[in-house]
């Protein structure tokens, strides 16, 4: 469903980059990362519905800091792996993960 703003979604999902989604650690079950707030992956869990709650949005005060140096804070505030670098999780933005690696 796409939103401006929160109160446009339906109670429990949060508007993340005009659509609403499921917040992390949300009471909704995901089936992807694409069923997650930006930034937030869905995880299983021996066979349990999908949950948002892999975070990989920047941390800190100014939501700034990558805790791993082979990801950067990318201007969605998104933790995402270099270029070059394994993608274990997302890539930065403008990035993509092709052949194991993150990949202009």
């Amino acid at each position: 469903q796409a939103c401006s703003e929160t109160s446009d979604c339906l109670e429990g999902l949060e508007c993340s980059g005009n659509q609403c989604l499921i917040p992390y650690d949300g009471d909704d079950s995901c089936v992807t990362g694409f069923d997650c707030v930006i930034g937030v992956g869905c995880v299983y869990d021996n066979g349990n519905p999908g949950r948002c709650i892999r975070d990989h949005r920047c941390k800190g005060d100014k939501k700034d800091i990558c805790t791993n140096p082979a990801t950067e804070c990318d201007e969605d505030k998104v933790c995402g792996y270099k270029e070059g670098e394994t993608c274990y999780g997302p890539c930065r933005k403008g990035l993509t993960c092709r052949n194991t690696r993150c990949q202009k």
